[in-house]
């Protein structure tokens, strides 16, 4: 009985296996067919099939068949979708690579670094996954730990195309240029006939300056270069200028970067992506030559082509606009940039404060320039750590914001305050040429030009040979300051020659221009005066002077015609003058000569002459001679009397904000009459920040008449005393315009010998028009009080006035 039993068991065994196999061979049939299916290009009835046939039998070889089919339809989602409840230590060694590369595509870095281990550590010579692991690795940002599983990989198993390609992706993802060459040379050795692997190598090689080894790549391996290829290789060799003038300093090769970008724009075979490229790097280097009206015409072109450019672009085309005289929108590019990455304002070795600080403040915004430079200085500690760690260092950023607001202090209107923050730095640093750059601008902004020629050439003795162009900018500026214009010009134009663009070179060529610029003035004046004691009931009086542009030594030719009216009981009275001359440059003197012929009351013939001398920044005199002079009464002329005038000042200029002079003058009038009179005034600045300025002057003067009967005034002694108070107001209206009013109070005391002293008074209101630099309009009204032999007389004056410069 135990025996059957026993036959019994084994019969039943032999049948289970049986019933197994045949389940088997069953689900290897299913699996087979729906791979087979997918093969045949049903790619996803495939996956559908064996997504099935896993959900009915949760068999580990039908999840790898599925799979593999997701990886090959690129779903790699799903494939990890499949593996959320997995056990990574039961997971098959394909199912691993799948799952790590699925992860690393969908970027789970985590999940694919913890399969790629898993399946290394399973398979020590399992190639694919120690790249894998590298990949993953590289992606991650742990560029050490990936370079190591790479050197593991090339001890065993040598430097394969794969491997190649990996290593490539660890040079150009850590920014190693050099390990970048280096593998590409082991590529292009270990296949000679890989031309994308020679074309790499020859851009990098481009890319670092190692032209020479990029131009031995074209000539052992032409073949690997077509026309089209050629034009690339074109690009990135100017390109490569254009980045060798950033980071070396040399704006030269700049002009060289230009011109090989427009020859490839001339190529009609170049690829739209190419002339794209081509097209975005002129910009750049067109600001960076300093041409902005081309810079911008392209960027706004490229704009309505493409939509909005890359930020370096955007970033380039503010800086042109800037360069162009339209702050207002470089600000709006700016800000713009700023609210897309709020760190690009202060971050950086180029942080975006700095521009904007300077397009604010030639739009005058001083407040917004104020506050953009405290926000920034919240921002960066006055020290940091150096790169090791071990001591503090000062921060140049730090640095950079409190010689801003130095130079904030001093646009502002107050240089008192700024002066000393700048002898504090030169204190701290005597050798900084930057601060003493600074310090000769202050000094022309002062009116001291001599002193400020000083600074700067101490500036340029402290500099290197490359960065001396601004300190000799402006020494030559300080020159046509003071005058100097004999052999000058030919100095500036020379520099504006050879010289690299820059800002200091720009304002050079500016200030020459508008220097030399002739130009027409026109200022008139008509009043209409009542009181028992009125000289003229109307009068008015007009100059025009037209001016040719200075000669290379400062000479110029000028036109001059005065027309006075007067009325006086009745009578109209009329005089003009109209003159011809020239101005010599006599440096430290300045002579100026001219002729010409009177008419109406006046017709003799008249001689000007006057000679102003610069002492040194301080003093300077004036002699000044005029025949048949222009200052003779109406009321003379009319009864047949001309005179003659002479002058001599002495002038005494403190700083820009306070100035004066003392004067003797001597009138010949030819009824025997010998006008003397002494003056003296001084003007004071007494308050000047941001659009506000308040400005005093005094006047003291005397003069002495000999006793003829004259009817014009003429009294025997007279003593003047006045002040008068000055309240101007700027509204700046874009880049170098503003618009002014000028409210002026005055009054003063007058003496007459044999006459009661009397109280005189003035107000006035003004505009000015800045409307451009080289143009000024301005009008005004005045009602004053004046004595005249002990009686008042009350006058209303209109005056207006023209000043337009032409360069």
């Amino acid at each position: 009985m135990f025996k059957a039993i026993g036959l019994l068991m084994c019969c039943l065994g032999l049948v289970q296996m049986e019933a197994a196999y045949s389940r088997d061979r069953t689900l290897d049939d299913q699996r087979e067919a729906w791979v087979i299916k997918a093969r045949q290009g049903q790619l996803d009835a495939g996956i559908e099939g064996l997504g099935k046939l896993y959900a009915q039998t949760g068999d580990v070889r039908v999840r790898d068949d599925l799979m593999a089919l997701l990886v090959r339809a690129e779903r790699y989602q799903q494939v990890l979708d499949l593996c959320l409840d997995c056990i990574t230590g039961e997971l098959s060694s394909a199912g691993l690579e799948m799952l790590g590369m699925a992860a690393r595509q969908v970027n789970a870095l985590g999940k694919a670094n913890t399969y790629y281990q898993a399946l290394t550590q399973r398979q020590p010579d399992n190639l694919q996954g120690w790249l894998g692991l590298a990949l993953t690795r590289i992606d991650l940002g742990n560029y050490a730990a990936a370079d190591r599983v790479l050197q593991r990989i090339e001890e065993r198993n040598g430097r394969s195309a794969d491997w190649l390609q990996a290593r490539t992706y660890l040079a150009s993802s850590s920014n190693d240029p050099l390990m970048e060459l280096q593998t590409l040379q082991w590529q292009v050795e270990r296949s000679s006939g890989d031309w994308k692997a020679i074309q790499a190598l020859y851009r990098l090689a481009v890319t670092i300056g190692a032209r020479g080894g990029a131009e031995r790549l074209v000539q052992r391996y032409p073949e690997a270069f077509n026309a089209k290829d050629r034009l690339w290789l074109r690009y990135y060799d100017a390109r490569d200028q254009l980045r060798l003038a950033q980071s070396a300093n040399k704006p030269v090769l700049y002009q060289k970067a230009l011109e090989g970008l427009n020859s490839l724009l001339a190529e009609t075979e170049a690829a739209p992506t190419l002339i794209q490229r081509v097209e975005f790097d002129k910009v750049q280097a067109l600001v960076k030559l300093r041409r902005f009206s081309e810079a911008e015409a392209v960027a706004a072109e490229l704009t309505e082509r493409y939509g909005e450019l890359p930020v370096y672009l955007r970033q380039a085309r503010a800086e042109a606009l800037f360069g162009m005289g339209r702050p207002d929108d470089a600000i709006a590019i700016y800000w713009q940039l700023v609210e897309d990455n709020p760190e690009r304002a202060h971050a950086g070795p180029q942080p975006l404060s700095a521009p904007l600080f300077y397009a604010y403040a030639d739009l005058q915004a001083y407040d917004r320039a104020e506050r953009l430079l405290a926000d920034w200085k919240a921002e960066e500690p006055p020290t940091h750590w150096n790169f090791t760690g071990t001591r503090r260092m000062n921060n140049p950023s730090y640095e950079q914001i409190l010689n801003l607001e130095m130079l904030l202090e001093a646009w502002r209107g107050d240089i008192d305050q700024a002066q000393p923050r700048l002898d504090d730095f030169l204190h701290q640093g005597p050798s900084n040429p930057f601060l003493w750059k600074t310090q000769g601008d202050f000094y022309r902004w002062r009116g001291w030009p001599r002193q400020a020629i000083d600074a700067y050439e101490r500036s340029a003795q402290l500099s290197s040979p490359d960065d001396r162009d601004a300190p000799q900018h402006g020494i030559l500026m300080a020159r046509l300051d003071k005058g100097q214009w004999r052999g000058t010009v030919e100095r500036i134009e020379h520099r504006l020659e050879e010289d690299l663009p820059s800002v200091s070179r720009d304002s050079l060529e500016r200030d020459l221009r508008e220097r030399r610029a002739g130009g027409l003035t026109i200022s008139g004046s008509t009043g209409q005066g009542n009181g028992s004691g009125v000289q003229s009931t109307r009068d008015w009086q007009f100059t025009t002077r037209v001016e040719t542009p200075r000669a290379d030594d400062g000479g110029r030719f000028f036109a001059e015609r005065i027309a006075m009216f007067g009325e006086y009981f009745e009578q109209d009275l009329r005089a003009a003058y109209t003159t011809i001359g020239y101005q010599f440059p006599l440096y430290p003197a300045d002579f100026s000569f001219s002729v010409g012929q009177g008419a109406q009351l006046s017709d003799a013939p008249l001689l000007r002459g006057e000679l102003n001398l610069a002492v040194n920044d301080h003093w300077s005199t004036s002699l000044k001679a005029e025949k048949n002079t222009a200052q003779t009464p109406l009321r003379a002329l009319n009864d047949g009397f001309s005179a003659d005038l002479y002058q001599v000042s002495l002038n005494y200029h403190r700083d820009e904000s306070g100035a004066g002079s003392v004067g003797l003058s001597l009138m010949d009038v030819e009824d025997g009459n010998l006008r003397r009179s002494l003056t003296g005034h001084w003007r004071e600045i007494l308050y000047q920040y941001d659009e506000w300025r308040v400005a005093g002057e005094v006047y003291a003067g005397t003069s002495r008449n000999e006793d003829v009967p004259a009817s014009y005034f003429n009294p025997e002694r007279d003593i003047s005393l006045s002040g008068k108070l000055d309240i101007e107001h700027h509204t700046p209206l874009d880049y170098r315009q503003s618009f002014v009013q000028e409210l002026s109070l005055g009054t003063g005391r007058y003496w007459q010998e044999d006459e009661a002293a009397a109280n005189t008074w003035q107000i006035g209101y003004q505009h000015r028009w800045e409307l451009a630099p080289t143009l000024d309009l301005e009008y005004g009204i005045r009602r004053d009080k004046s004595v005249y032999d002990g009686d008042a007389e009350l006058s209303t004056v209109f005056s207006i006035g023209l000043d337009w410069r032409l360069p």
